[in-house]
C-alpha cells in the first residue's frame, strides 16, 4: 500500500466522485479508476460502490478512510520533522564543556542558540578536554569547549571568548588587603594550578618577563576546584572573570594588575569534516559572541 493510492483513495472518498477527484488530483480519470481498483486488489476488499450519482463508501472503504487519514497526517507530520531536522530548526545538538566556563560564557551561548532553535535539543557533557577531543573524534558530540586547546588531527578550533586573570584569596590573606595584586606579591604565595595548566599557559610570557617561577602547593581538577581549594585555605589561585559568579565564603577576588596583556581564552572545537546545519548555526552564535574581555561578572568584594 504506496502513500500515492492512499491519497487517491481519499480524495475520491471526499468527493465520491471519479471525475471530480480526477480533477481535483489533476489526473484523468482512467489512472486513477486504474489506482483505486489496484489497491482494491491488494486489499482483497471491495471500497467502493457505484451509484447514480458517483461513488459510495463501502463499510471496508469507511474503515480504511479513518486509518488512511491517521497515516496521511503521520507521514505528513514526519515529512515536516525531517525538513525541520535538515534545516536546523530541529533535531539534537551534543555539547562538550568543562570548567568555569560553564558559569558565564557557555550558558549566555546556549541561550542565545535556543533562542532560535527552540526546538532543538541541547545536551551537554561535562567532560574534561581529553575525552571530549576523543568525543569529537567518534561522532558523539558536535563541539566542545575548553580554555586550552592544542592543534589535533582533523579538529578545527576557534576563539570564543578572552577574559582578563583575577586573583582568587582566603579573606584571611594578608593580600586580600590590597585592592589589586601584582606578580611580585606572589612571589612567595603558594599558588593552586589545575591538571591541564590553562591559566598558567597563558601567563607563561607575563612569567618570563618577570623571571617568575610559581609556588605549586596543590593541583586541582579545575578552576573551579581551585577556587574551592582557597576557600578552605589551602593556597591563592589565578583564575578568569567567569569565577567570579562563583561565591564562595572565605574567598575574595583581587585583578591582576599587568604591565603586559596576560588573558586566558576560551575556545570551541570541532572536526574539520563536519557539515551539519547545528553546528553551523553554534558557530553562527560564537562569532556573535563579544570576544572583547568586559565580560559582565559578580561584583568583587572590597577590601575589609
Amino acid at each position: 500500500m504506496d502513500v500515492r493510492r492512499l491519497k487517491y483513495f481519499i480524495v475520491t472518498a471526499e468527493e465520491r466522485s471519479i471525475s471530480r477527484a480526477a480533477e481535483r488530483l489533476h489526473i484523468t480519470q482512467p489512472p486513477l479508476t486504474r489506482h483505486i481498483q489496484s489497491l482494491e486488489e491488494e486489499l482483497g476488499v471491495l471500497l467502493f460502490t457505484r451509484t447514480s450519482w458517483g461513488v459510495e463508501l463501502t463499510q471496508a472503504g469507511a474503515a480504511l478512510l479513518k486509518h488512511a487519514h491517521n497515516i496521511s497526517a503521520h507521514i505528513e507530520l514526519a515529512t515536516e520533522q525531517i525538513r525541520r531536522v535538515a534545516t536546523g530548526q530541529a533535531g539534537r545538538i551534543d555539547i562538550g564543556v568543562f570548567g568555569s566556563a560553564m558559569l558565564s560564557i557557555i550558558p549566555k551561548l546556549l541561550r542565545s542558540f535556543s533562542a532560535t532553535h527552540p526546538d532543538v535539543k541541547v545536551v551537554l557533557h561535562n567532560t574534561p578536554k581529553e575525552r571530549q577531543i576523543g568525543a569529537l573524534h567518534r561522532g558523539r558530540i558536535l563541539v566542545a569547549f575548553d580554555r586550552y586547546l592544542p592543534e589535533f588531527p582533523n579538529i578545527t578550533s576557534e576563539l570564543v571568548y578572552r577574559e582578563p586573570l583575577y586573583v582568587a584569596l582566603n579573606q584571611n590573606n594578608p593580600l586580600a588587603q590590597q585592592a589589586e595584586i601584582r606578580l611580585d606579591d606572589l612571589r612567595n604565595e603558594p599558588l593552586i594550578d589545575e591538571q591541564d595548566q590553562s591559566v598558567f599557559i597563558a601567563c607563561r610570557n607575563l612569567f618570563k618577563r618577570h623571571s617568575f617561577e610559581p609556588i605549586v602547593a596543590q593541583k586541582a581538577g579545575d578552576l573551579i576546584a581551585a577556587t574551592i581549594m582557597v576557600s578552605g585555605g589551602f593556597g591563592t589561585a589565578l583564575v578568569p572573570e567567569s569565577i567570579l559568579n562563583l561565591q564562595l565564603p572565605n574567598v575574595v577576588f583581587r585583578p591582576l594588575a599587568t604591565d603586559v596583556e596576560c588573558l586566558i581564552d576560551l575556545h570551541c572545537a570541532y572536526r574539520k569534516d563536519e557539515d551539519s546545519r547545528l553546528l553551523n548555526d553554534m558557530l553562527e552564535c560564537v562569532r556573535a559572541y563579544p570576544r572583547g574581555e568586559n565580560a559582565a561578572h559578580a561584583d568583587t568584594q572590597s577590601p575589609a
